[in-house]
Parts: structure tokens; sequence; C-alpha cells
């Protein structure tokens, strides 16, 4: 099959993975998956990598198969370039709008959710199309163990986009407190286009969604906590309810403060790396993943739009996305600014103290240093022994 699979923007967050994930494993299977993204991101050099097909609207094939789509602009504009092609919808967010199947019969023939949650909106939506659970897909032959886990942990990596700061501290001292020290990336602080070298180097991941998963494909010990909140390690037993979730740590099973943070890292085991390694190997294959969708794609009838004006309708939900990128962008921005501003009243109250007590010690010396003050130090004398003599 000839399949575009589209997006707004081709970045290096989670949905954006997963739709380089896929197009890899498509292609593997003999099909001809080209990317659509009318907003180039890092992912494109990612995609270049792996030898993926990426485009804007000028460069797409004139005619395709099926097309598969994660965001409402991209759903649109995929509709109207492609009126006869059936769409698979994939959704990746319950709670932001953008990334939500267009409100318009006859655009999608079905959608995919990732976790229970997002199922859940999706069967709400008022032009609701027919919903099949599936799971993150993670490729398990890129995404490889390493080197075992130690018996006592000393590093833990927060892999994460989203802004944390408000919870940083929490952590780092968790982390103290049980001999790891604790190192970032991702969003603001640095987007690797691989994050594998920095996985094998720690032995705890702490951070949510995909980025969980693809440390327990490298068979790391891996706690969920973010923005959001958290569910804890990742075993077994907890598996089931976090996958469920999203592992987005939104259950509000548990609320993990300070305290608990703490005493949750300090029972951290070696022999969680396997057993994750297991689980995403039961679960979260890609080739499996993308078998999946070549079933749901094939099922599709052939599509009946409406005749409404997609393209402009696409084109003012890409201008949505860029404001939105902005404010997020703006908001780091002020994030960042305001911590450099308490920083430097912060040192500027340091050397305004450090330069008063340097003013004090140098009038004190040049006091102490004056003929006069010399001439009634034996007057100062007898006044401390009189006064010795009251006592």
């Amino acid at each position: 099959m000839r399949l575009v699979l589209g997006t707004n923007h081709l970045g290096l967050g989670g949905s954006e993975s997963y739709l380089l994930t896929v197009a890899e494993q498509l292609d593997r299977l003999g099909h001809e998956p080209i990317v659509y993204r009318p907003e180039p991101g890092k992912g494109d050099a990612v995609a270049a990598e792996r030898g993926i097909a990426v485009a804007g609207g000028d460069r797409l094939p004139d005619d395709c198969d099926a097309a598969l789509a994660q965001d409402s602009g991209a759903s649109l504009w995929l509709a109207d370039r492609y009126p006869a092609a059936p769409q698979l919808f994939v959704a990746h967010s319950e709670s932001l709008d953008l990334q939500s199947p267009p409100q318009l019969p006859g655009i999608v023939g079905a959608a995919v959710a990732l976790n229970d949650r997002v199922a859940a909106r999706l069967r709400s939506f008022a032009v609701a199309p027919p919903v099949v659970r599936l799971r993150q897909p993670i490729d398990t032959e890129r995404f490889v163990p390493g080197e075992s886990l130690p018996p006592v942990a000393s590093r833990a990596l927060v892999l994460s986009n989203n802004p944390v700061e408000d919870r940083w501290q929490a952590l780092r001292s968790a982390c103290a407190e049980a001999g790891m020290t604790l190192v970032r990336t991702g969003g603001a602080f640095e987007q690797e286009t691989d994050v594998r070298a920095s996985i094998a180097a720690a032995d705890v991941v702490i951070g949510y969604g995909r980025a969980i998963l693809e440390a327990m494909s490298c068979g790391r010990a891996a706690y969920v906590y973010d923005w959001n909140g958290g569910e804890g390690w990742v075993t077994e037993e907890s598996y089931p309810a976090i996958e469920a979730d999203g592992i987005a740590g939104r259950s509000a099973n548990r609320i993990l403060g300070p305290d608990q943070l703490a005493a949750d890292l300090c029972r951290y085991e070696a022999a969680m790396g396997p057993v994750n390694r297991d689980l995403v190997i039961a679960h979260h294959r890609a080739n499996v993943h993308a078998q999946e969708l070549v079933g749901l794609l094939r099922d599709l009838d052939a599509a009946e739009r409406p005749r409404a004006p997609l393209d402009e309708m696409s084109r003012l939900v890409r201008l949505e996305w860029r404001a939105r990128v902005d404010a997020i962008s703006l908001r780091r921005d002020n994030e960042a600014l305001r911590r450099s501003l308490g920083e430097t009243i912060e040192a500027a109250d340091q050397r305004v103290v450090a330069q008063g007590k340097a003013t004090e010690e140098r009038v004190r010396a040049g006091y102490e240093g004056s003929l006069s003050w010399r001439l009634t130090a034996p007057l100062r004398r007898l006044a401390r022994l009189l006064g010795r003599g009251r006592g």
C-alpha cells in the first residue's frame, strides 16, 4: 500500500517518535510510507538517518491507498488532498484538542487509542469514529539492554520534554537520599535526537509515556513521575494499571510527595531491568503494532467526504498549533528569565553584604591604626581592669 502519515510538526516528542517508528516498520513490511508534515523540525534529521521519506504538501504523491493522521490539521488536509482515501486517526492525548479527530462526519474511518483514557474520550465525541485500542509501539531492536543494572543504583535520569522545575528539587533531594546523582535531558534543557546513550548511562529513568517504555526496553529501572504526578515504579504487578492509564501518572492512585519519592527510590532493585524488558517484548513490539495498523487500514471502507473547505480549516488549525508552540516557548523563556533574575538578585545581595563587611573592616583597621587609638590604649586597658574589679 502507498500510505501517507500526517502530523503537523516533526519534532522530537512522543507523538513524532511514534510516527517515525511506525513509518519504519511499515517500510519493513514492504509498504510505501511517506510522512507529511507542514512544519519541519528536528525529527526531519532523524527520519533521514532511518531512510524515512518526509515531505510537505508540494512533494506528496498524487494518490495514496490510505492515510494515517495524528492531529486534526493533518487529518483535514489529507482528507482534502486524498478525498477517496480511507483515513485512520491515531490519538495521543485526551487533553490536547488539536490531537483529537475532526468533528465532521466522513473524515476519519476509525481511530486508534493508545491507552484507556484516550479511548474513553474518543468514544465521547459527538462525531465518534470506531475506536480500536492498541498499545504504544517500541522498536525493541533499536532500544536494547546494555550492561546489567548494578545492585545499588547510582545515577538517575529525568527524560522529559515537559517543564518539571517545580518538582526538580524534590526529585534531587529524593535521589540524594537514595544515593543517586540526578541528571536531565529533553525539553528546554537539551533535546537529543537519539536518547539511547543517555538511557544506557542511567540506572533509573524517571519520566512518563514513551520515555518510560524506551527505558524499559533498554533494561533500565523505570519510575513514572512527571509534571502531572506519578505512579512510582513499573513492576510486573503495577504495569497493567500504569499502561492502561497511558503511563502518564494521572490515575490519582498515588500522591507522591517528597517523603514518598525518597522512600520509593530507596526500594530500587536490579531485577527490575530484565522484568521491564520482558514486559515491553510481550506487549509493545513495534513490528506487531505495524501489522495491526495494516489490518485496520485494509479493513477501512473508501471515504465519502463532506463538501467543505477542508484546506482552509486545516490552515486555521496549523495557525493554532503555531500559537500554542509559541506560548509554550514563551513560558519556558519566562521561567528561565525568572531563574536568572533570582540568581542575579541573590548574587547582588551577597556582593552588597561582602562589600559592607569589607568597608567595615577597612574603617576599623584605619581607626585602630590611628595615633589617637594607640595613645589611648593604656586608658582602655585600665578601664577594663577597673570593670573587672567592680564585678
